[in-house]
């Protein structure tokens, strides 16, 4: 495998490590919040809220523990 094809195996692994605990707790957590209103709606509250928590925490963070696990090898 090359180092180019490695690198995006890698990338989708950290959005897959920092995606689903995330948008499972947002799911959770909003869940009687927006348990009545319209699927449109509920999309747009949790992508409001997905967005930025994935973008800066989520990700930088599942990026920061796969790169020490890799380090350990």
């Amino acid at each position: 495998m090359n180092q180019n094809s490695k690198d995006r195996l890698i990338r989708i692994l950290i959005g897959y490590v920092g995606l689903y605990p995330t948008l499972l707790i947002v799911l959770t957590l909003l869940k009687p919040v927006t348990q009545g209103l319209s699927l449109p709606v509920v999309v747009l509250i949790e992508t409001i809220i997905l967005v930025p928590l994935t973008q800066l925490v989520s990700f930088p963070l599942a990026g920061w523990v796969i790169e020490r696990l890799s380090r350990k090898k």
